[in-house]
């Protein structure tokens, strides 16, 4: 193939209004030139990218003109001067809203801290986010299942569990935001490993696919006024592991319900950012954003409830091992990837807009290819 002079390239053509909706206004496709390839750089094709956008509107990271290289992609390598990115390879990369970019191993990650030593050195790269992938995985199942199952969603989801377990068959587990792209497969791993689980998710018909798509046991509408009287008659005998991307008042509605030497693992807290809850302190640092406040770490002390609270890149040095299992559990049916694809490059808008304006269930992702 012959590398391409130029890329498309969508930036920020306004800044979001008043209300905070992104709209179509709010973008601009342009075609720029590409550099030429320095020593250490690769020029890649990009594929496929996770949107993570929504986010970083609100907050407004971007300024006019620019676009969003925080995105995680999946990519080919086309031409590289650098033997550590060989031609041919793909590769799990910050990507921007382009087809084509020109990618370095000395690249830091953008919103998030610099890598350990230690998945520095499993990397070799200085950004824990971007990788060669291994060809078993980025050739054994569809660019989607790729950046879904054994990108950040799957590696937070089995790590998470890991860290909470051993899972007993019989345990009782409530997962939040079951149709979302961590707690999709969340929900499938603790049911693979013999919990009986119990999902959460907005709405009658959303609850309904949960139950039917992921094969679980039972799953609740958290918009209902009466949730925690439900949440008490699901689980008689209390809950022995909450899986929480969302925090909020809905970790302080299930955290009293948890049984003592029970779990909570905390990974996000999407209801500042996708609900109608503003991000408040908490308490300090990690916890504190993720919503952990000092009355839920009391309650959780006295009853000996481990708190497990982490971004997964921290312990990106068991990435391997994470993608061998997560590999083993789809190849026995027990895992699958949910995803909600937008096809075509040019369609990149409209999948962001679609993240405000329409429920989806699992990862939302831009197919560049078509």
């Amino acid at each position: 193939m012959i590398p391409p002079q130029s890329c498309r390239k969508w930036v920020i053509a306004k800044p979001l209004g008043a209300d905070g909706i992104i709209r179509a206004e709010n973008f601009a496709m342009t075609e720029q030139p590409l550099p030429a390839l320095a020593e250490g750089q690769a020029l890649v094709r990009t594929r496929l990218i996770n949107l993570h956008s929504r986010t970083r509107l609100k907050l407004a990271k971007m300024a006019v003109g620019e676009t969003d290289l925080a995105n995680y992609g999946l990519a080919e390598i086309v031409a590289s001067r650098d033997p550590l990115l060989p031609e041919g390879s793909s590769v799990h990369w910050q990507l921007g809203w382009q087809d084509w970019q020109v990618i370095s191993r000395d690249e830091k990650p953008i919103g998030y801290a610099p890598p350990t030593p230690a998945v520095r050195a499993l990397n070799q790269t200085h950004a824990p986010m971007n990788y060669v992938l291994r060809p078993e995985i980025a050739q054994g199942w569809p660019s989607d299942a790729v950046m879904h199952v054994f990108g950040t969603s799957g590696t937070t989801a089995l790590l998470g569990l890991r860290r909470c377990g051993p899972i007993s068959a019989g345990e009782n587990v409530l997962v939040a935001a079951a149709s979302g792209s961590v707690g999709s497969l969340a929900a499938q791993i603790a049911k693979a490993k013999g919990a009986r689980v119990v999902g959460l998710a907005g709405g009658t018909d959303r609850c309904a696919w949960v139950t039917d798509a992921l094969s679980i046991d039972h799953c609740l509408d958290y918009r209902a006024p009466d949730l925690a009287e439900r949440l008490r008659a699901a689980f008689p005998r209390g809950i022995d592991l909450f899986c929480d991307g969302v925090g909020g008042s809905l970790t302080q509605t299930v955290a009293p319900m948890l049984n003592r030497g029970g779990r909570l693992f905390s990974y996000g807290s999407s209801a500042s950012f996708y609900g109608d809850e503003s991000a408040r302190a908490a308490g300090e640092g990690l916890r504190g954003a993720f919503g952990i406040t000092p009355e839920i770490e009391a309650l959780c002390d006295e009853r000996a409830i481990r708190i497990e609270c982490w971004i997964v890149f921290d312990h990106y040095y068991e990435r391997l091992s994470l993608e061998d299992e997560l590999a083993a559990m789809v190849r026995a049916g027990s895992l699958k990837a949910v995803t909600d694809v937008t096809r075509g490059f040019e369609n990149l808008p409209s999948a962001i807009m679609a993240m405000y304006e329409c429920p989806h269930s699992g990862k939302a992702q831009v197919d560049f290819e078509g």
